[in-house]
């Protein structure tokens, strides 16, 4: 008898190691199965998010930069009507918000911008050093490490980017054929080091801001009627002293009204200058830029930069640039 109870117990033990193994398997089992719902759970979060952030970014993008022109003629002309003479902002900044995902937006009108490749052909590569340091303040100092991709245009064949003819010397175009000038620099990383923004107090993601008075797209021609006093002066000193630079902005802010041909022929006494600064200056604007950063609190974001130009034959063109 002692020894069938001694079985007994035995037997016992056994069983109860086993459901304890089993236990453990089990247990093991649903804490994979739970890690496992819990990363698809993430990834399906993560891919609605994506899909918001690209969905998002694409509309905006289609539907800011059709809007654009309308956007800056009603911001010139609001100002035209509270602040006769005041510059036109060269950007507009908007938030939205889609579900889960903030979009931080900077509309720009890239012909009121100084434009580095014109000032690279026109002036040569001293004058970009000038015009960064001027327009992007210190930080860019450090950071400057211009690699443009051609040598600068002869003078006998500089013209800058045209979608229309808006030079006013018709007569002289059609004497000396011009051609376009071709961009010398085509991204930001082909004018700033990057990795030293990234380095310094400026990132890499700060330059929409610290850019807004610049740019490497658009015709060429700075639209003086929304550029600021430094920009229009950066233009005209590529052509005339700097004091003549200051009479033309001084007499233009004294008669927002004044045509350009009118400035020019007041003010510049060369025909040769007046020449040259017809062709870097005009009254319209006609290429634009947007930057959408997407970005949620779950983290993860997108970031693109979008440029819409019109070519020589007035063809409108969206190119994307993405970080």
């Amino acid at each position: 008898m002692r020894i069938e109870a001694s079985h007994r117990r035995a037997d016992g033990g056994y069983i109860l190691l086993a459901v304890l193994a089993v236990s453990v398997l089990v247990i093991s089992a649903l804490a994979t199965l739970a890690r496992l719902s819990l990363r698809r759970g993430l990834e399906a979060s993560d891919a609605e998010r994506s899909l918001q952030q690209r969905w998002g970014s694409m509309t905006i993008e289609r539907t800011m930069l059709q809007q654009a022109p309308s956007v800056f003629e009603q911001q010139e002309e609001l100002l035209a009507e509270q602040a006769p003479g005041s510059p036109t902002p060269t950007t507009v900044r908007a938030m939205l918000r889609l579900g889960d995902v903030n979009f931080d937006i900077l509309l720009g009108d890239e012909d009121a911008k100084l434009n580095l490749n014109a000032v690279y052909h026109h002036g040569g590569p001293e004058r970009i050093v000038a015009a960064v340091n001027r327009h992007g303040g210190p930080l860019f100092g450090s950071a400057l490490r211009p690699l443009p991709a051609v040598a600068p245009m002869p003078t006998a064949q500089r013209s800058p980017n045209r979608s229309s003819n808006r030079s006013l010397d018709r007569q002289a175009e059609e004497e000396e054929p011009q051609v376009e000038l071709p961009d010398a620099f085509r991204s930001w990383g082909e004018v700033f080091d990057l990795r030293v923004l990234d380095a310094g107090l400026a990132r890499d993601a700060d330059l929409p801001n610290l850019t807004t008075g610049m740019t490497l797209w658009g015709s060429g021609q700075l639209n003086f009627r929304r550029a600021s006093d430094e920009t229009i002066l950066a233009v005209a000193s590529l052509v005339v002293q700097d004091g003549a630079a200051r009479r033309i902005v001084e007499r233009y802010r004294q008669n927002p009204t004044a045509t350009l041909a009118v400035l020019l022929q007041t003010e510049v006494s060369r025909e040769p200058d007046r020449r040259r600064l017809a062709e870097l200056m005009s009254e319209s604007s006609l290429n634009f830029s947007i930057w959408i950063d997407a970005a949620s609190r779950a983290g993860g974001g997108l970031r693109s930069f979008s440029v819409m130009r019109r070519d020589e034959d007035g063809v409108i063109r969206t190119t994307k640039f993405r970080h």
